[in-house]
């Protein structure tokens, strides 16, 4: 009888530990994850096409003004080239934005409240609306 008290209360103890899970589930993390790269990503190629539309601009259009040569076909390339990263950076601020926001979500699910005194015929579980935002 003791052994039989003792796995009913081990048992019951188990059952009860599961009811709330602390951590982000696996998805929630590859999502955080994927879109912590891509807004580093979209951060890189802004940078990158901000600095090589400002060379163009910088750079003269005449190098040498005694042979007349020119740099038009460097800053048109440079210029060109800048402005491509940037218009690549958009889509890639975009994505992290939504796979944030799939990742923070709304849900509706019991959670479980604390009672010192166990009240008879009281709900243990009430339903709430929760905001997850894995940190």
């Amino acid at each position: 009888m003791k052994y039989l008290f003792l796995y009913l209360l081990l048992l019951s103890i188990c059952t009860e530990s599961f009811g709330q899970t602390v951590g982000p589930s696996a998805l929630q993390l590859d999502l955080i994850q994927k879109s912590d790269t891509q807004y580093k990503a979209g951060l890189i190629f802004l940078g990158g096409g901000t600095a090589l539309t400002l060379t163009s601009i910088v750079i003269p259009r005449n190098f040498d003004f005694d042979s007349g040569t020119n740099n038009t076909r460097v800053i048109s390339f440079l210029a060109w080239t800048g402005v491509f990263s940037i218009c690549t950076s958009i889509p890639l601020f975009l994505s992290a934005g939504q796979n944030a926001r799939m990742a923070a979500r709304l849900s509706l699910e019991n959670q479980a409240i604390y009672q010192p005194i166990p009240l008879p015929n009281q709900t243990r579980n009430i339903p709430s609306l929760c905001l997850k935002i894995p940190i």
